[in-house]
């Protein structure tokens, strides 16, 4: 993330995505400044893609708004961690295609603990082998996906509460039940 040259920032997306999946970055951008009140068009934003092939979906959209955040806040994000999950306008993590396949790629990577919605918790089959390696966190919103990305940090604790009070006010149905963090 850099300042803009010239004003109106730019998001930048490389890498082997598909116009969905450029898409979606596009999107999650607009969520982004949504939930934080922070103006990304102040800044140009490059998001890489390394070693990917044939990205074609919105499965990212968690994992883009949580590095977009990072870099807006300046709180780093934990590097033993994969997250995979669809963004709503509204911050909801909306359940994605292939999860377990996901989780066991993590898996065979060395990561130890992976973020997925939590509607997606029923779809998950995991080979034996993975039993007790891989930790799975399942998440209903932004908010708690940063309540267990980010690292601990002065500031965390404020973002967090901050993205679950706009959360609370955008989904009224989640909030009246008992969110788990």
């Amino acid at each position: 993330m850099t300042p803009s040259q010239g004003g109106g920032g730019k998001i930048h997306a490389t890498g082997g995505l598909s116009d969905l999946a450029k898409e979606s970055v596009t999107n999650v951008s607009a969520v982004v400044k949504k939930l934080t009140g922070k103006d990304v068009s102040d800044y140009d934003i490059h998001i890489q893609f390394v070693d990917t092939h044939g990205v074609d979906g919105d499965s990212a959209s968690i994992t883009i708004a949580t590095a977009i955040i990072s870099a807006i806040e300046n709180i780093p994000i934990r590097q033993n961690l994969a997250m995979t999950g669809s963004l709503s306008v509204r911050g909801e993590v909306l359940p994605i295609g292939g999860v377990t396949a996901k989780i066991e790629a993590a898996g065979h990577a060395g990561v130890g603990a992976v973020i997925i919605p939590r509607s997606n918790l029923q779809d998950v089959v995991l080979d034996h082998q993975w039993e007790g390696k891989v930790e799975i966190i399942p998440v209903d919103t932004l908010d708690e996906v940063m309540e267990h990305a980010l690292i601990k940090h002065e500031q965390k604790a404020s973002l967090v509460e901050r993205l679950g009070g706009i959360i609370d006010r955008l989904t009224p149905e989640l909030s009246s039940a008992v969110r788990p963090v």
